[in-house]
């Protein structure tokens, strides 16, 4: 019996970082605390960001889920991930269109230009594999979170290896899903040193 519960604490440990280190989660801490980040960008501009890179996305995932068009909120079902996709890209790029009125400053733009460079590189994996969206997000964040400091690397790794860890262990996603959404992470925060 103890084996079962060992087992069943496990997967709920899984389910609760699969939860907290969500893609939506990270990408509006990214964009929220982007002041802190780059002085000239305004509490402001980073919520307009973030207000149209995640939360109205995520409103559209919750209506669909309502109205059965997805199965899940993480959007399990690689089929069903596409309209999510370009709804986000389209809700970014009107994202981009309110920091030009908001005359933000070229770190908020070039925070968004990675944020769209990442979701439109696992839309067009994900027409053909599911890619694991949640560690792409996460080896990507926690890398542009620690780059600048001695330890960074190391506790980029570690907390990408525990997000990947977790999408296996809930079985949304083979270990290959997982170690392609990693590099599609580090791919993107590389794209961002070579354009800084």
């Amino acid at each position: 019996m103890q084996p079962v519960l060992e087992d069943r604490r496990t997967v709920r440990f899984a389910a609760a970082v699969t939860q907290v280190f969500s893609p939506v989660l990270l990408v509006s801490a990214y964009l929220l605390l982007l002041p802190l980040r780059a002085d000239a960008v305004t509490w402001l501009q980073a919520l307009s960001a973030a207000c149209f890179t995640t939360g109205i996305p995520w409103v559209f995932v919750v209506w669909m889920k309502h109205r059965g068009h997805v199965t899940d909120l993480h959007v399990r079902n690689r089929a069903q991930r596409w309209p999510v996709f370009v709804f986000a890209a389209v809700s970014l790029l009107f994202g981009v269109a309110a920091e030009l009125m908001l005359d933000a400053p070229p770190a908020a733009f070039a925070s968004l230009a990675l944020v769209l460079a990442g979701l439109v590189i696992c839309a067009v994996v994900n027409l053909r594999w599911k890619l694991s969206v949640h560690t792409a997000v996460a080896a990507f964040i926690w890398l542009s979170a620690f780059a600048t400091y001695p330890w960074g690397p190391a506790a980029a790794l570690f907390l990408t290896m525990l997000v990947g860890w977790s999408r296996i262990e809930v079985r949304d996603h083979t270990p290959a899903q997982v170690l392609a959404g990693s590099l599609v992470g580090c791919l993107v925060f590389t794209g961002g040193l070579l354009l800084a």
